[in-house]
């Protein structure tokens, strides 16, 4: 099967989580908080098969001959020399929201593209002494013993297809490494879709090449959702996959979402709720600061 077709089967399965008034990635008409109606964007992952099924892999050349990940230095916890605001690299422009084929499952936001940035540039690292003068951030903090590995993506891909949370050649993640007790903002421009997936020291990937381990999802200033955000944390890809799961809390307004080692889930996306809505962080429009706990234990 070619990696568009079984993008597009996974897609239609609903395995994803959407998250709040964000489109997780999985909520669908209804959210909490009484927020407004939510899209259901979905992220790309087939169920385990059954005994009796066959599973058919699909062409290796997208995910084929491209190098492992490799860790970024550690990332900044504290101020890396300037309190000057870094701009994000289409600042200077007009963004655009756009739309693709069966909208309510695979919209498409802002994915750092306009004025001729690459993909993912609306996310990035921002020093801890200015992580305030960014509208939407994640503060990454490692509670665990042991050092994480961290990818952030856009849910779609450079393609404008399900595949931002591939390894795809030539799309280029943000990827850094927590030591224990370290922590890292991570800033996003408005209109972003995507999540952050992390495991102990490395991130492993599926069969299909997608990244694994416990996944942070978000979505900013969703503009189909008259600007609401929300953000969940989910187990689905890897539990589909019989993976090893991490812990992760994701937190705002006093609201958790959590997932224990191994996969137990409180306001959070585990296995047996791919078809589920209105799991996560549903977040009011305005200025929001989404703290993630990594390696989350209880």
């Amino acid at each position: 099967m070619q990696l568009t077709q079984f993008l597009l089967v996974a897609g239609a399965i609903g395995a994803s989580a959407h998250p709040s008034a964000h489109g997780h990635l999985h909520r669908a008409v209804h959210a909490k908080r009484e927020g407004p109606v939510f899209l259901k964007p979905v992220r790309p992952h087939v169920p385990a098969p059954k005994p009796t099924e066959a599973v058919v892999e699909p062409t290796p050349t997208p995910v084929a001959s491209v190098p492992e990940p490799k860790p970024k230095p550690s990332a900044p916890s504290t101020d890396a020399g300037s309190d000057s605001y870094i701009p994000f690299c289409s600042d200077t422009g007009s963004k655009k929201a756009k739309r693709v084929t069966l909208e309510q499952i695979l919209y498409t936001g802002n994915l750092g593209m306009d004025n001729g940035c690459p993909w993912n540039s609306n996310l990035m690292l921002v020093p801890a002494s200015i992580h305030q003068k960014y509208k939407y951030v994640q503060e990454y903090h490692n509670v665990a013993n042991e050092p994480y590995q961290v990818m952030c993506s856009n849910k779609m891909g450079a393609d404008r297809k399900n595949t931002g949370s591939f390894k795809i050649a030539g799309q280029n993640p943000l990827i850094f490494t927590l030591q224990p007790g370290e922590k890292a903002y991570v800033a996003a421009q408005h209109n972003t879709q995507g999540i952050c997936a992390f495991a102990p020291n490395e991130i492993p990937f599926t069969k299909h090449g997608q990244y694994a381990g416990v996944w942070a999802e978000f979505d900013f200033e969703n503009t189909s959702n008259n600007g609401w955000s929300g953000a969940d944390c989910s187990s689905l890809v890897a539990q589909a996959y019989g993976m090893d799961v991490p812990g992760c809390r994701m937190s705002e307004g006093g609201v958790n979402s959590d997932i224990l080692p191994g996969g137990f889930g409180t306001n959070a996306y585990t296995i047996g709720m791919e078809a589920l809505d209105g799991i996560g962080l549903n977040i009011v429009p305005g200025q929001t600061l989404i703290e993630v706990k990594v390696g989350f234990s209880g």
